[in-house]
């Protein structure tokens, strides 16, 4: 798929396995996410579509300092004069290009190998690029709580657990909230479908992760939208309500 707009100036974006967005905002972009490094092609045939210039696009956001979210990031820095912003807790993820372990380590993957969605990930993955991070050389870090002014004006809900720097972005003026991979509606391991945090294998801490569903839900927007799997409109509360019953599953 290409861009498909959710609400007014907000564009879901998706080369296949993980969503990144656009915000429009009075002539100016900001990018939540940033997908793979492949994707690239796919946010300059976005902008043409949609009518902003690559020199408007102001800041990339990041939900988090994983490969397949800070893709592009540091390209759409030097390319198009964006800041890439990142919660403190991911920053030296994010310059380094090295990520934290996940619960498991690399073992804790052959496991999830016998299910086909699961090739489809890591193949969908490594054909952009997407199983490396590129580091971003230079990041500006926000804080829970924090209302960043850039381009429709979100506010950080910090929800650690998927790394230690997970966070959503809520657009309160839109009634969306961008969840990264803190809260998904698919799971990109196994396939299942509907609200949940990602699988331990993929997750710093999946305890927290699940705690941290609690924080997601101060955000009363209507519509989530999450780093894997479609948008779910029927409100934040319930999504998280969702996410915990999948988790004791």
């Amino acid at each position: 798929m290409r861009e498909t707009q959710i609400a007014e100036g907000v564009y879901r974006v998706s080369g296949g396995v993980v969503n990144w967005y656009l915000i429009a905002d009075r002539g100016k972009v900001t990018l939540v996410d940033a997908g793979a490094p492949g994707d690239w092609p796919l946010l300059l045939t976005t902008i043409a579509s949609i009518g902003p210039s690559l020199q408007d696009i102001d800041c990339v956001l990041l939900t988090h300092a994983h490969s397949d979210h800070t893709g592009f990031a540091e390209r759409a820095r030097t390319d198009a004069g964006a800041t890439v912003r990142v919660h403190a807790d991911d920053e030296a993820a994010a310059l380094s290009g090295t990520p934290g372990k996940s619960e498991g380590g690399a073992a804790a993957y052959l496991p999830m190998l016998v299910r086909p969605e699961a090739y489809r990930t890591l193949f969908g993955l490594m054909r952009r690029g997407g199983l490396r991070i590129v580091p971003v050389k230079e990041v500006t870090v926000f804080s829970d709580g924090e209302l960043l002014d850039v381009p429709g004006r979100p506010r950080v809900l910090h929800a650690p657990g998927h790394t230690a720097g997970s966070c959503a972005l809520f657009f309160e003026e839109r009634s969306v909230l961008c969840t990264g991979d803190s809260l998904v509606t698919h799971d990109p391991f196994t396939g299942r479908n509907g609200p949940r945090v990602m699988p331990s294998v993929a997750n710093a801490d999946t305890a927290m992760a699940v705690r941290s569903l609690d924080h997601l839900a101060v955000a009363r927007a209507e519509v989530l939208l999450p780093g894997h799997g479609g948008p779910w409109k029927q409100g934040v509360a319930a999504a998280v309500a969702a996410a915990h019953l999948a988790a004791q599953r």
